[in-house]
């Protein structure tokens, strides 16, 4: 399972980070990292707030420059900079006062000589250094000439070198991250298909959904479109069966895309048969004959109405339903401002109805989770 770890003192561990914590914050949660717009940073579109202090990352010139060769931004200018990088990544800063700089590792001899010029102790031990040998294995970035990019930092306190730290991000054997998995529930709890999302970490960054499904053994991979994108499921399913492919298409709803994004376009599906306690309808599928039209599921009460309206089975058991209402964190696709109460804190469950040839045919609770839960 992939997970990052930065290291201090010889190999001491420092940190070790948890991505997909959740999107609102938490002060009991150590790493939280806050989705920003992709226009904040085109690096990092993101800030971390930890136990109540928020740090806000910018990257250099340079870096932007080597990720993608699209320069933009600045260089860092006044702050204590080591010749011996070759690269700068960027910063983290709290204050000014307070921040982290950020660098290339190039190799264990250049480190030496950085640690060496902050007055710092070396952050690795001879197992990393041999990591390091293989960087694949734990670069955070890849550019568009595929070379690897390994991060190390420098923690200024009070405007004064303070730590020296060297950052692994672990991959599986074949270079892949997982960051997600998720299963749907049918029928009182049967399992109807399962999979997970994973990171290629290629210059690209494509992320690659496979699922298998549990009652026909197809498998289904997703894709991101190229054409007739929608603005929030921008992705198509590639569904195969081993002898034949087909295209399941995404669309969002327009009332989900006002809410989420603010947009006013969009269709809200209203030729279908919408069950009326239903509050929220996200989007559809469509492939073939088969319409898939997924909702917010708020708790195990929407379940009980909507598979009554519907004349289905409830898609879980007792047991499920109350892990649903209890704790839906362990269900959400993600933290959103889906009732508008100002701040990305809700956790969004969806469930779905399966429609063929316009007859509701299945219902599905969908059950998603983190590479670190």
């Amino acid at each position: 399972m992939a997970t990052e770890i930065a290291y201090i003192n010889g190999g001491e561990i420092y940190k070790e980070q948890t991505y997909f914590s959740g999107a609102a914050f938490d002060p009991e949660e150590k790493f939280n990292y806050i989705p920003l717009p992709k226009e904040t940073d085109p690096i990092s579109p993101f800030r971390k707030h930890q136990q109540g202090v928020v740090k806000t990352y910018t990257t250099t010139l340079d870096m932007r420059t080597w990720t993608n060769g699209q320069p933009s931004g600045s260089n860092l200018t006044g702050y204590d900079l080591c010749p011996d990088v070759t690269l700068w990544w960027g910063k983290g800063e709290v204050d000014a006062s307070n921040y982290d700089l950020y660098f290339r590792v190039d190799d264990k001899d250049q480190l030496q000589d950085i640690a060496d010029y902050y007055s710092l102790p070396y952050p690795i031990s001879t197992e990393q250094e041999t990591l390091l040998n293989d960087k694949p294995l734990i670069s955070m970035y890849r550019n568009i000439h595929n070379e690897c990019f390994v991060l190390g930092a420098v923690k200024f306190i009070d405007n004064s070198p303070a730590l020296l730290k060297f950052y692994c991000f672990y991959k599986d054997a074949g270079g892949r991250v997982v960051v997600q998995k998720g299963r749907s529930l049918y029928n009182g709890g049967i399992v109807f298909e399962e999979g997970e999302l994973s990171l290629s970490h290629s210059p690209d960054q494509i992320a690659r959904q496979v699922i298998s499904n549990m009652i026909t053994g197809e498998t289904v991979e997703w894709e991101g479109k190229t054409e007739n994108r929608d603005p929030l499921f921008s992705f198509n399913a590639i569904i195969n069966d081993g002898t034949t492919t087909k295209v399941k298409s995404f669309e969002s709803s327009k009332q989900y895309r006002t809410l989420i994004a603010h947009y006013t376009t969009g269709d809200d599906f209203t030729t279908y048969d919408l069950c009326p306690d239903v509050n929220i309808w996200v989007g559809k599928s469509t492939c073939e004959d088969e319409v898939e039209l997924y909702f917010y599921a708020e708790d195990s009460t929407m379940l009980e109405q909507v598979a009554t309206y519907y004349n289905l089975p409830e898609p879980c058991d007792a047991v499920t339903k109350a892990r649903l209402d209890s704790d839906p964190e362990q269900f959400r696709l993600r933290h959103q401002d889906i009732n508008q109460i100002g701040e990305r804190s809700v956790p969004v469950v969806i469930a779905s109805v399966v429609f063929t040839n316009d007859v509701a045919t299945m219902f599905k609770l969908y059950e998603i989770t983190r590479w670190n839960e």
